[in-house]
């Protein structure tokens, strides 16, 4: 039997995003409930352009950012970024990625090695019957924190095989920014291994109170604002290096394994978005 067709007003999208300009925006706005993947599907082929970008979480769509400049910028300049380190590394924009029953996301950047196997059959990322990459990256500028940090889960399902989650918040009202880790070879792969701080002013206390709530060390919260740390004011800074590892990106294709690990410089992510 057919799906229900799903529809969504201009004025449902509209007031979205007006809630998610709010300098609190929500986790996110829920638009339609008890949604079927082939309604969203089929919704997402006829409907482009839409004022938020939104996913099916557990059968409901959810309008979680808007597609502002700054948020497409981050996401450019980590995948030139990786790209320039690599040419082994596939970088693809906007993938979808069906990770788990009834949810179905479209992340801004995935990022997968050359010749990666096929996978088994059943488990493909999407319908291109595609490997699952072996990273994905998710930024927000009007998108919470905490909506950034529940996609973790998803990514870190049993049904992928996405090694690392990388998720970069910036913050319009001070340019604040964070970048965070999530890695599955970690004990805990639904929490951050690393929260670096890196824009021209400290993330708020209420922010790493977040990170303290959901179980992030201390020690692992550095970068601007924290004692000791330098202002991340050129390239080449340690603080600011984000340490990802080859192992992980190239997961699966031990041959083309590069002989270096792979540094996200930050410093060139806040100098991007604040100087475009």
């Amino acid at each position: 039997m057919r799906s229900p067709k799903l529809r969504i007003s201009p004025e449902l999208l509209d007031s979205a995003r007006e809630r998610l300009l709010e300098p609190s925006p929500p986790e996110g706005v829920v638009l339609a409930r008890n949604i079927s993947l082939e309604s969203y599907q089929n919704f997402c082929k006829a409907e482009k352009n839409l004022p938020v970008k939104i996913r099916l979480v557990n059968g409901e769509v959810v309008a979680y950012e808007i597609p502002l400049g700054p948020h497409g910028t981050v996401a450019g300049e980590v995948s030139a970024l990786i790209r320039g380190w690599s040419d082994e590394i596939t970088c693809t924009a906007e993938e979808d990625i069906n990770v788990a029953p009834n949810s179905y996301f479209t992340d801004d950047f995935s990022f997968r090695p050359r010749r990666l196997p096929p996978p088994p059959v059943g488990q493909a990322c999407n319908a291109l019957g595609w490997a699952f990459p072996n990273m994905v990256l998710e930024v927000g500028y009007s998108e919470s924190i905490r909506s950034l940090h529940r996609w973790a889960p998803f990514y870190m399902s049993g049904r992928t095989t996405i090694m690392i989650y990388l998720a970069i918040k910036i913050y319009p009202s001070n340019n604040a920014m964070v970048a965070m880790l999530y890695q599955r070879t970690s004990p805990t792969p639904n929490i951050p291994t690393i929260v670096i701080s890196f824009g021209i002013a400290p993330i708020n206390n209420r922010v790493v109170n977040f990170f303290a709530n959901i179980g992030v060390p201390g020690a692992n919260i550095i970068g601007v604002g924290r004692q000791g740390a330098p202002p991340c004011s050129t390239s080449n800074i340690p603080t600011y290096q984000l340490h990802i590892p080859a192992v992980e990106l190239f997961h699966r294709t031990p041959s083309i394994l590069p002989s270096i690990n792979f540094n996200l410089d930050l410093w060139k992510v806040q100098d991007r978005v604040l100087n475009p």
